[in-house]
């Protein structure tokens, strides 16, 4: 039997969920005040199995109700209830640590796979947690794993940026961490020229691990791509990767990708963002393309699709890419981030400047902005069209 608390303020709804799960022998313990049903956790969560929360309650909402659970108890399974079936929506709550989002009307079946789901991820969690505190005390032990970890982080880095005719290159990486989650690359394969920035959403050992998985996965596709075998269509690439990430990581767990492609003849630019931030190519005239998320993040929907965004480049047209660390940088939690506005701004304002001094003033603006307090990793690369 398992103890399940439900917090909704549509009465209905959480009599016909406390109804449904009591057949299933289970604990069920409701409240329709955010409140109550987060001071009852206060003083019961150890004896808690799985938490239910309407997102739009009043007072505290849903997920502000996740993030007091996971301050209290991070490995506790909170699942989303919610009206809103939005992408944009499911990625917030995803990012706050949800275990799962469910739309309503909710069907039996689908809440009682997910709140089994949940409980066993609990479970797992609390006993990994146990593990990790017996390993810290081996601390020479831990320690060789993040060198490692470290070791094949740097190892995945490029050492140089290519040399390309009719292209120029800069890129500036900075962790917060000694292992972090950003990872980026260029390479000439042929025709295309292949670039990618992605951003894994942990940072660490398993940052690492995730990295590596990408990683591999893309440098499979661009040999294939060089040596004219196996070709395949840039949403299907995208595809391919979030499957496997599925079938390899927890769900708690996800990655944004900006894959590119940029035929060298035509100079044609193909890309496909798995959720990514917005992006942008920087036009001489000082005007901007946004290069916006074509599908959702890698590692979480099973039933996600990709599409491919397709811009013509001109001559002295510059590429951005970034990870949400350059823009969410500040030097508190009062202060606001120094944003996307203010990043295109400089942009902008940079558009007769080299790449290289470009992306030095930028780096320096968003260190001066946050006084070097990085709650993320950094990635900025650009690339201009000669």
């Amino acid at each position: 039997m398992s103890k399940i608390l439900v917090i909704d303020n549509e009465i209905t709804i959480l009599d016909n969920i406390k109804f449904a799960l009591e057949l299933e022998n289970n604990e069920v313990i409701t409240f329709s005040n955010s409140e109550t049903g987060l001071d009852y956790f206060n003083k019961n969560y150890s004896s808690i199995d799985v938490v239910l929360t309407n997102i739009k309650m009043p007072n505290i909402s849903g997920i502000e109700i996740l993030r007091k659970i996971k301050k209290i108890m991070p490995e506790m399974g909170v699942i989303i209830l919610t009206d809103h079936g939005d992408l944009e929506t499911a990625i917030q709550v995803m990012k706050e640590g949800a275990f799962e989002y469910i739309t309503k009307p909710i069907t039996n079946d689908k809440l009682t796979i997910a709140i089994n789901n949940a409980i066993n991820k609990k479970n797992l969690l609390l006993e990994n947690a146990r593990i990790h505190r017996e390993l810290l005390e081996h601390k020479n032990y831990l320690q060789g794993l993040h060198d490692s970890a470290e070791k094949i982080l740097k190892n995945m880095l490029p050492k140089k940026l290519p040399d390309i005719s009719g292209f120029d290159f800069a890129v500036e990486y900075k962790s917060c961490d000694s292992v972090g989650g950003d990872m980026y690359d260029i390479s000439d394969i042929g025709d295309y020229i292949c670039f990618y920035v992605f951003d894994v959403s942990s940072h660490g050992i398993l940052a690492s691990v995730i990295s590596t998985i990408i990683k591999s996965f893309l440098k499979n596709i661009e040999y294939n791509y060089k040596q004219g075998i196996n070709k395949r269509r840039f949403p299907e690439i995208v595809l391919d990767l979030n499957m496997m990430l599925l079938s390899n990581t927890e769900q708690n767990v996800f990655a944004t990708l900006l894959l590119g492609f940029i035929d060298k003849k035509s100079k044609t630019l193909y890309t496909v963002s798995a959720g990514h931030i917005n992006q942008f190519i920087i036009r001489k005239d000082g005007s901007h393309v946004p290069l916006e998320s074509t599908g959702p993040i890698l590692g979480v929907f099973e039933d996600a699709m990709y599409n491919c965004c397709v811009n013509q480049l001109y001559q002295n047209d510059k590429i951005w890419l970034f990870t949400d660390g350059l823009i969410e940088a500040s030097p508190d939690e009062e202060t606001p981030p120094f944003g996307e506005d203010m990043l295109l701004s400089l942009l902008k304002k940079n558009t007769g400047t080299n790449l290289a001094d470009t992306v030095k003033e930028v780096v320096y603006a968003v260190k001066n902005y946050s006084k070097e307090t990085f709650f993320d990793d950094i990635t900025l690369l650009g690339i201009e069209v000669r």
